[in-house]
């Protein structure tokens, strides 16, 4: 006989178990995806290894304190924060753009009145242009400055000339004339006459001079300030361009056996161990970025050979960095040098023609190749 039950047993549905592992699988991933970034805080990072120290697993040394409360000592950690010199070869070049050529007769500074100025003029057959020595090293001005650092320290001189006419007249005598002011930065016997803050000092406190004069520090901030509010005023003033000169650091001689080599002393507190190149370099980087609106072109000068490839140790220039920053190098030289010169200066041009925007500062003698490159003769009187 068939045997019967109330209950009607229901379906029993297929369980698909393949999830399982899977979810297992992901969860586990999970897990040490959370681990992996959460126990980073506790890396112990030497030089032979690396070794994750959980809370609680350090090692730790207990001693008793007078009261006879447990005290835990940890191991010594010897800290030390290092500060890298900069490095400028990130830096990209801004200047240089549809700058033209410059052929120049430089006019020192005492013979800046009318009369000479339009001698030289008259004397541009093959030239276009006239370098106006303004601040010569001695740093007397050539014009009444407004400068707030002149003021604070008594740095206007009497018997100025009144550029703007001067420049007013040349223009009106010959008016395609270009017109570039050149001013000396860090050797300046009048600021250092009036300041002991702005100079580089010995061992033994007082001004550094070599033949050249007496030498301010590039890392100074007013003296920065300075040249920055004197090149807006020659600007004004309408000139074309202004040229940098001194931009430097002086070359302290190697000292006589036993001796030790002198050591400088400068304006500012630093974290970093100061040198020429940063001295140098931070001057025409801050220099240049305080100008970035200026209403003509900004140059400067190099003075080593060796600076016009690579950062010059012994005096902080640094040619490649310049061309990035200004619109011209100028550099002394002769016509018989100048093309190795170029050579050496050619692939830090990226922007403009090196023709134009390489200066060679010739003494009686123009380049060879004068109606094709800019040039800056000076008169100079043979031996």
């Amino acid at each position: 006989m068939a045997k019967y039950t109330e209950f009607y047993k229901g379906r029993r549905k297929r369980r698909n178990y393949v999830f399982i592992p899977a979810a297992i699988l992901i969860g586990l991933l999970a897990f040490g995806v959370v681990m992996f970034y959460g126990v980073q805080k506790y890396a112990v990072i030497t030089k032979d290894a690396v070794n994750v120290k959980l809370p609680g697993m350090a090692e730790e040394e207990t001693t008793v304190d007078e009261q006879g409360n447990e005290v835990k000592v940890f191991d010594p950690v010897d800290a030390q924060i290092v500060f890298d010199d900069p490095d400028y070869s990130d830096i990209q070049a801004i200047a240089g753009a549809d700058v033209g050529p410059i052929r120049a007769i430089f006019v020192p500074a005492e013979e800046i009145n009318k009369e000479k100025l339009e001698e030289y003029a008259a004397r541009l057959n093959q030239g276009n242009a006239l370098v106006l020595e303004m601040k010569p090293r001695s740093g007397r001005l050539m014009w009444t400055t407004n400068s707030s650092v002149a003021q604070n320290y008594s740095l206007n001189t009497a018997n100025t000339v009144d550029v703007a006419s001067l420049i007013a007249g040349l223009r009106e005598l010959k008016p395609d004339i270009y017109l570039a002011a050149q001013i000396s930065c860090c050797l300046d016997e009048l600021f250092s006459s009036f300041s002991t803050t702005v100079t580089l000092k010995t061992s033994y406190g007082a001004d550094y001079r070599d033949e050249n004069g007496t030498w301010l520090d590039a890392y100074n901030t007013n003296l920065r300030t300075y040249i920055v509010e004197l090149c807006r005023e020659l600007y004004a003033m309408g000139f074309d361009e202004v040229i940098l000169a001194d931009v430097a650091h002086p070359i302290i001689p190697e000292p006589e056996e036993g001796q030790e080599k002198q050591q400088l002393t400068y304006t500012r507190d630093m974290s970093t161990t100061p040198s020429p190149m940063n001295a140098v370099c931070g001057f025409a980087i801050s220099v240049a970025d305080q100008l970035s609106d200026r209403d003509g072109l900004l140059s400067i000068y190099c003075d080593s050979a060796y600076a016009l490839v690579r950062t010059y140790e012994a005096n902080g220039q640094n040619a490649p960095l310049f061309m990035k920053l200004y619109d011209r190098v100028y550099y002394r030289t002769d016509k018989y040098a100048y093309s190795y010169n170029m050579t050496d200066i050619q692939p830090s041009v990226t922007i403009g023609e090196a023709k134009f925007r390489f200066v060679p500062v010739v003494e009686n003698y123009l380049p060879e190749n004068s109606a094709e490159v800019s040039w800056v003769l000076i008169d100079t009187e043979d031996d």
